[in-house]
């Protein structure tokens, strides 16, 4: 586990707080992820101690107690299982790590991981807020089985929402190659270098319009969206691809569908690594870390509904792609595809087809 930069460690020999506990979350999740790669071609490492399953797995099949049929149907299900397997053993490396370090209230934060729905999850997570009991909630985006398989990093990445009585919500993103960490005070990225603090303006590249994050089930409209972007992107992960192509690339803008709010810790993410967050619906701007923080402890409490949101390097960019994605959806309803754009300026007078 790398050092925690002196923000997130209360002091030396001090319990830590939400921000200390998130971060000793991601270095494992970081430290796990890497692992799950190494294995793709070494395999797993002997000393690296199987879950409770996997030993029951090899139990039952060295005792002949269970018959596997040959064929494609059982490798898939093989497939799904190893990765049903990584997600345990990635959340019991958490609670570990979690059991071993002193924070603020005295009680170990429960973990809510690979068990249950993403609304079952949900609803756990509620509770123990309201109970004011400390929980961390590790949800897995995207396919954890596509990243293994394909080694696309934009198939999967980590959601991390932490809960310790008395704090603001904290929030993580956690890729295969970095994790993000934003709360109301300040940012950080963990990579496997170190921490850097993620202070000032925005420490991201020079855009290049060219580009946009879309979610992969608007790929049919990738004729249209290209009248305005040359180069749309479409993942199966929106929030790794926002993490890596918005936060540490080039890509001004990109669209996030609705999920679970355990799945979206990317939205108090972005606002704390200086992007803003736009309601698509509303057009209601979430600019500062703390507005993302609040909107999403009372998304997770039940005190209002999430929403569909458009993270972008500034305004102009999110405005205009509001604008394309409304008159998209009202194209579609009309059933003609070939409807124009030309008499939707952008709210700064700005005529789409000049971009």
């Amino acid at each position: 586990m790398h050092d925690l930069p002196e923000a997130l460690s209360n002091g030396p020999k001090q319990p830590l707080g939400a921000g200390g506990v998130t971060a000793h979350v991601c270095g494992t999740a970081l430290q796990m992820l890497d692992a799950f790669g190494h294995e793709k071609i070494y395999g797993q490492d002997m000393d690296e101690p199987l879950t409770q399953d996997e030993q029951d797995e090899k139990v039952l099949a060295l005792l002949s107690q269970r018959y596997i049929p040959p064929g494609v149907p059982s490798q898939d299900a093989h497939e799904e299982a190893q990765a049903k397997a990584c997600q345990h053993r990635l959340v019991e490396a958490v609670e570990r790590t979690l059991h071993g370090i002193d924070n603020e209230g005295g009680r170990t934060p429960t973990v809510l991981g690979a068990d249950g729905t993403p609304e079952q999850r949900e609803a756990a997570f509620r509770a123990h807020v309201r109970a004011e009991q400390p929980v961390v909630s590790v949800s897995f985006t995207g396919s954890l089985r596509r990243w293994l398989s394909t080694s696309d990093t934009q198939a999967t990445s980590i959601s991390v929402t932490t809960y310790i009585p008395g704090r603001p919500l904290y929030a993580a993103q956690v890729t295969a190659d970095t994790a993000l960490l934003s709360d109301c005070s300040g940012s950080w990225r963990l990579t496997k270098d170190g921490w850097l603090a993620m202070t000032g303006e925005p420490v991201v590249a020079e855009e290049d319009p060219n580009y946009v994050v879309l979610p992969h089930s608007m790929m049919d409209s990738a004729s249209r969206m290209r009248r305005h972007y040359p180069q749309p992107l479409f993942p199966f992960d929106t929030s790794s691809a926002v993490a890596q192509a918005v936060l540490g690339g080039k890509v001004p803008v990109a669209f996030h569908l609705t999920e679970p709010v355990l799945n979206s810790a990317i939205i108090p993410v972005a606002t704390g690594h200086g992007m803003i967050v736009l309601f698509l619906d509303s057009g209601e701007l979430l600019e500062k870390p703390w507005d993302a923080s609040r909107h999403m402890f009372k998304a997770v409490t039940g005190e209002q509904s999430f929403g569909d949101f458009i993270i972008a390097r500034d305004l102009w960019a999110a405005r205009r792609i509001s604008r394309i994605l409304k008159t998209e959806a009202r194209a579609a309803e009309d059933l003609d595809p070939l409807a124009s754009l030309d008499d939707l300026d952008d709210d700064f007078g700005f005529d789409f087809d000049d971009a």
